[in-house]
């Protein structure tokens, strides 16, 4: 028997690709590839038990070095609350006309309430500092923490 009949016999219900995605999204947990790619930094994508500063030497190493060294980046991985247009990947955010970050991971969560359309992404922190107004052509992000509540 195959351990798919298993599992279902056991009371499991099988779920597809996309509620998986769904739920990503809404825990908040990034993507290789998608909201974790070769341009960002470790400490940019809130992955901190990932780094190691006690091995030896390795690609990377010393901006990452650096980053710890000096104690800060200028952006970061945040969770947002899209209210509007369904956006795309890569949709840039703005705030007070200038670049601030982007979204990188884009679901449209049902609820009770109707639909809710929650997103993954990068934002400088002066952005979230100043609680500046975040826009992205078609609609408005406000930043959420993740894993996200459906709550409200």
């Amino acid at each position: 028997m195959q351990i798919w009949d298993l599992l279902v016999q056991a009371g499991a219900v099988p779920v597809g690709s996309e509620a998986l995605e769904k739920f990503r999204v809404m825990i908040g947990f990034p993507k290789y590839g998608t909201d974790i790619r070769d341009r960002d930094l470790p400490q940019e994508t809130d992955q901190k038990h990932a780094l190691n500063f006690t091995k030896g030497c390795y690609i990377g190493q010393e901006i990452v070095e650096r980053i710890r060294s000096r104690g800060n980046v200028h952006r970061k991985f945040q969770g947002f609350v899209l209210e509007g247009e369904l956006p795309g990947r890569g949709t840039k955010l703005q705030a007070d006309g200038r670049e601030v970050g982007e979204l990188t991971s884009i679901s449209s969560i049902p609820t009770n309430n109707g639909d809710r359309l929650l997103a993954l992404g990068y934002i400088r922190h002066e952005a979230l500092e100043r609680r500046a107004r975040i826009t992205y052509p078609g609609g408005e992000a406000r930043p959420s923490e993740i894993p996200f509540s459906l709550a409200s």
